[in-house]
């Protein structure tokens, strides 16, 4: 065999593994590595299958990539947040990898804050329960929305629902 026949398979082979792993879920979503199990993202493994109609090699090792880091999982399925008749919602603080303050908060459509709660996020705080409490009945629909300690907010999409009595 030739030098040159050589280099060309071997550029051949980078590329093609270059490539592969460019349009794998490991690269495109990050935030999804470490999930263990749930529903598959059928956009990724798309994507990853794809890469079967390029060679073998490539679509495995994007699929392997894939199911090993955990980025072909979509995070679990949605929970709607229940407000009991009495005004109250209970959370679960997720597990965080930062320590942190985060303010938990039920606000209404126009940013007004009907109920609020600081708690600890981080290593070992993540798995406790918090409680917020309305002090009056809602004035609309209400949604939930977090607050970091450097002035990042994120609201829910969908609204708070209202268990009816």
């Amino acid at each position: 065999m030739t030098n040159r026949f050589i280099r060309a398979v071997a550029a051949g082979t980078l590329l093609t593994l270059g490539g592969s792993s460019v349009g794998c879920g490991y690269f495109l979503h990050p935030e999804r590595r470490g999930i263990q199990s749930g529903p598959i993202d059928g956009a990724t493994m798309v994507m990853d299958c794809l890469w079967l109609l390029v060679g073998i090699v490539p679509g495995v090792v994007a699929l392997v990539v894939d199911f090993s880091s955990g980025a072909i999982y979509v995070y679990g399925p949605r929970h709607a947040l229940h407000l009991s008749p009495d005004g109250r919602v209970a959370l679960q603080i997720p597990h965080a990898s930062r320590a942190g303050r985060v303010e938990l908060r039920l606000v209404t459509g126009s940013h007004e804050i009907v109920a609020r709660r600081t708690a600890l996020v981080g290593p070992g705080h993540g798995g406790e329960t918090v409680e917020l409490a309305l002090g009056a009945p809602a004035p609309g629909p209400l949604y939930f929305e977090v607050a970091t300690e450097d002035g990042k907010t994120a609201r829910s999409v969908d609204a708070v629902e209202t268990a009816r009595r």
